[in-house]
């Protein structure tokens, strides 16, 4: 989009009213077009400030509730627990649409036209609904099934630190399926995400019950990288509507396919329903489930991306907190250096590439022309 020029408006409107153009009144026009350009702007950064901060929180409560519920509640049905959240995806659109609708005075068929298009470029068909809606929902099933899973192996702040190597596993495939370019800075972030989920399994003690809970939270962000990408492969840079409509229809399918292993398990004796699978802290975990992905749906379209990344990061040391506190988790050095360069590697991998091309274009004259000299 054009930047809008005060001096060409102000000639214009004199054009049409026969009245001279002057300094003061191009100042005055220049000030009404960049003040609210620049609130704008602190806003939208205050915003995501609070976003960072909200989606952190939320992801910590959901690992340390769903912590509680395994640990002290002796909480086990794993799969009830995955179909509830991901069922919970369906409330997104309703929510959404209907701020959508108060705060910015859009029509609800209107709406409704522009997420249909998640589905193809036709709109809602049952065939495009199954081959893209589907495969989305198995793969948020499997990462929630996998990262419920680790937790009642391992720490809550071990599964958040392994988990954020997400990011490492979506740039891979995003080179593969979407043709990124390749940028070596990147490819590094990847290894010290590697070597950093080496380093919290060695420091579990490798061979333990712990590293198998470390191994299940790196499925569960692959899982997620493949989800992420497959996503933008089916829809570029979706809208607020159109994130809002793929995330309900997802929770649509999860909540028809997904009592099936949850009944299966049941009737196998494998993960029993009874009245304790009930504890309190099993609906706060879906609760900071649910508002985790409202938070990020809204974070990723009304905010700069970086922010919508940075959240489940700020969860790993509230996890780390809470866990020495209240848990007497012991954090020995490889778990701490492990952990830290899961960190590094994560915020690496946020860095926009052009940013990332243009710091590297200027490392390279500033070493090219020393060697000149």
């Amino acid at each position: 989009m054009k930047e809008l020029k005060p001096i060409d408006h102000q000639s214009k409107t004199n054009q049409e009213t026969d009245r001279p153009d002057t300094n003061d009144a191009t100042e005055s026009h220049q000030q009404q077009f960049e003040e609210p350009r620049a609130n704008f702007s602190i806003i939208k950064t205050v915003f995501g400030i609070l976003i960072v901060i909200s989606v952190g929180a939320s992801v910590c409560g959901n690992s340390q509730f769903a912590s509680i519920a395994y640990r002290d509640y002796n909480f086990t049905s794993t799969s009830l627990a995955n179909w509830l959240a991901g069922s919970t995806f369906m409330i997104n659109y309703p929510i959404i649409v209907s701020c959508m609708m108060c705060f910015g005075h859009r029509r609800h068929h209107e709406i409704y036209r522009e997420g249909m298009l998640v589905c193809g470029k036709d709109g809602f068909t049952v065939r495009a609904a199954m081959q893209r809606m589907m495969t989305l929902a198995i793969l948020t099933s499997t990462a929630t099934y996998s990262y419920y899973y680790a937790l009642t192996l391992t720490s809550s702040t071990d599964v958040t630190a392994v988990f954020s190597s997400a990011t490492g596993f979506v740039y891979i495939l995003s080179i593969l399926w979407l043709k990124e370019p390749f940028v070596f800075l990147r490819l590094l972030a990847v290894l010290l995400s590697i070597g950093g989920v080496f380093l919290v399994a060695y420091s579990d003690g490798l061979g333990s019950f712990k590293v198998f809970g470390v191994l299940l939270a790196v499925a569960s962000a692959i899982c997620s990288a493949i989800f992420r990408v497959l996503s933008k492969k089916f829809i570029v840079n979706p809208s607020l509507a159109q994130m809002a409509m793929m995330l309900s229809l997802i929770g649509f399918f999860n909540m028809i396919l997904l009592w099936i292993p949850t009944l299966i398990l049941h009737l196998l004796g494998i993960e029993v329903i009874s009245a304790s699978s009930f504890p309190w802290p099993f609906f706060l975990m879906v609760f900071f489930h649910v508002l985790y992905n409202l938070l990020l749906c809204s974070a990723i379209t009304m905010t700069y991306p970086i922010y919508a990344s940075l959240g489940p990061v700020i969860a790993i040391p509230m996890n780390a907190a809470i866990d020495a506190s209240l848990r007497q988790e012991n954090f020995n050095v490889f778990k701490i250096l492990g952990t830290m360069t899961l960190i590094i590697s994560f915020l690496i991998l946020t860095i926009p590439v052009p940013t990332i091309v243009a710091f590297s274009a200027k490392i390279q004259s500033i070493v090219l022309s020393r060697r000149r000299h």
